[in-house]
């Protein structure tokens, strides 16, 4: 179907949030004529480039309701989501689903890029601060490398590297804040398990501050856990990198103690020591279980 009957104009159009209807404006409106589909479709961009979200959502829908054999009828569906998106009140939550719908009914539009780009564009947007949850960095991220798959040569794709980049740097982020919380408690098992998965997975990602604080806080989490050798390692590769850094003066310091071999041999004393109590409480322990079997009475 081509055309929208003017009866369908008038009893269908939804206007703004006040709920009532409203005739399509006058200009579309010629006595019993019929109405062109492209004359909606072209109403509804207008009001959707002036940012009259609802407005320009009433007219695609208007399309996508009486004239689903029409050419406009894709793009109706994408200018709904579209509308959706860019409304304060309904939001990429909203239009998400559209835009997948699109997805599966328009696989190959040559306006299917475009699509699998807002997919990411709805996940990117909702993306939270570094210290809550990452959920939606990872979802967008998935998005975008599908759009980077399926159409390859599509300009969104290269539109879609940037986002895809600054996903990961989110992601570190996050790691390396959630790491230098659990360090400031105090929880070095927990910090330095942050930190090594970090490194393994993000450190590309890293900025070279974030790279600097993570070579110190990895460092000292395992310095705090008498892990000496492996936080060498790290104190070592934080001078080298960033000889100016601000931990200079305490990294080299501990780092010569560990060096040294002072702060092992002080370990393997304590646990040598701690050893030893230990046996001695246990032998106490079993001395005094021989003494309650020797006072029991022998059984008649």
């Amino acid at each position: 179907m081509r055309k929208l009957w003017f009866v369908c104009v008038l009893f269908t159009l939804l206007l703004f949030s006040a709920g009532c209807k409203k005739k399509v404006n006058d200009s579309l409106m010629k006595g019993q004529k019929e109405v062109p589909v492209s004359t909606i479709y072209q109403e509804g961009l207008s009001y959707l480039a002036s940012g009259r979200y609802t407005r320009a959502r009433s007219f695609f829908q208007l399309i996508i309701d009486n004239a689903p054999n029409s050419k406009e009828f894709a793009d109706a569906k994408l200018g709904v989501a579209d509308s959706e998106f860019f409304d304060l009140e309904t939001g990429p939550a909203e239009a998400l689903t559209d835009y997948q719908s699109f997805l599966v009914y328009f696989p190959k539009s040559k306006r299917a890029p475009y699509a699998q780009y807002m997919v990411g564009m709805c996940y990117y947007s909702q993306i939270s601060s570094p210290d809550r949850d990452q959920s939606f960095s990872r979802e967008a991220i998935t998005a975008f490398e599908e759009l980077r798959r399926k159409y390859p040569d599509s300009p969104y794709s290269k539109l879609s590297e940037e986002k895809i980049r600054l996903c990961w740097d989110r992601l570190a982020e996050h790691e390396f804040g959630v790491g230098v919380f659990y360090y400031k408690v105090h929880s070095y098992l927990s910090a330095a398990g942050r930190f090594q998965y970090l490194l393994d997975h993000y450190i590309q990602y890293l900025t070279k501050e974030g790279k600097e604080k993570t070579y110190y806080f990895y460092g000292r989490s395992l310095f705090e856990m008498t892990r000496y050798d492996e936080a060498a390692r790290y104190y070592r590769l934080l001078l080298k990198e960033f000889p100016q850094t601000l931990y200079r003066d305490q990294v080299s310091s501990e780092l010569a103690e560990i060096e040294s071999g002072k702060l092992q041999r002080e370990k393997e004393a304590k646990i040598k020591a701690f050893k030893e109590k230990m046996k001695e409480m246990r032998e106490k322990e079993l001395e005094r279980e021989g003494k309650g079997h020797k006072r029991k009475k022998p059984v008649k």
